[in-house]
């Protein structure tokens, strides 16, 4: 319950992953013993996240996650479970910086570290492209300000197109990324 509170969802496929309930009939009857302490909505898959109920239980302050944010927060997740559930996650994180006076601001959707490089996860379902160059220019910007400190952007995309624009915008800014699809991770799961 910690780490749904933590990750603030998780749909079935990863709660059986990472907790390595071996097959789906398995994960279904652990969820449903702990139903008093969870809801879900379905999307592609259940995702599961704390009721009032098993917030009480556990002591949290969080509220309930936005249900119109679930696919954005799950596939957040699939990037913490691909890179090794980093002890050091933290979510929606804030990140602000000054270069020549001026004061920049950006929110990642994750950030962690991996062997002494600053990690900043960006989840992209939705977004219009030009946003996503923005953002793109905003990393530059705080990648200088970090100095000697080794940073790398992931990004997680749907599409290989998408990939590809944004793969582009990252070597035209000098952005050090990776940038991941869904079909990349498809079968990491299960």
């Amino acid at each position: 319950m910690y780490t749904l509170d933590k990750l603030e969802c998780m749909s079935r496929s990863q709660l059986q992953y990472l907790f390595q309930l071996k097959s789906v009939r398995n994960a279904n009857r652990v969820l449903y013993n702990m139903s008093p302490f969870l809801n879900h909505k379905r999307l592609h898959e259940n995702v599961y996240y704390l009721s009032k109920k098993g917030r009480q239980h556990i002591g949290s302050e969080k509220n309930k996650p936005s249900l119109n944010q679930l696919e954005h927060k799950v596939r957040r997740n699939d990037i913490y479970l691909y890179y090794g559930c980093p002890k050091d996650w933290k979510i929606e994180r804030p990140n602000e910086w000054r270069i020549k006076g001026e004061t920049h601001k950006l929110i990642c959707d994750a950030r962690f570290s991996l062997h002494s490089i600053v990690c900043f996860v960006e989840v992209d379902l939705k977004q219009k492209m030009l946003e996503n160059k923005k953002k793109i220019r905003l990393y530059r910007s705080l990648f200088q300000a970090l100095g000697e400190q080794q940073a790398l952007l992931i990004f997680y995309t749907i599409t290989q197109v998408r990939k590809e624009r944004i793969l582009s915008w990252c070597k035209e800014y000098k952005v050090n990324a990776e940038i991941l699809t869904i079909e990349d991770l498809e079968n990491y799961f299960l």
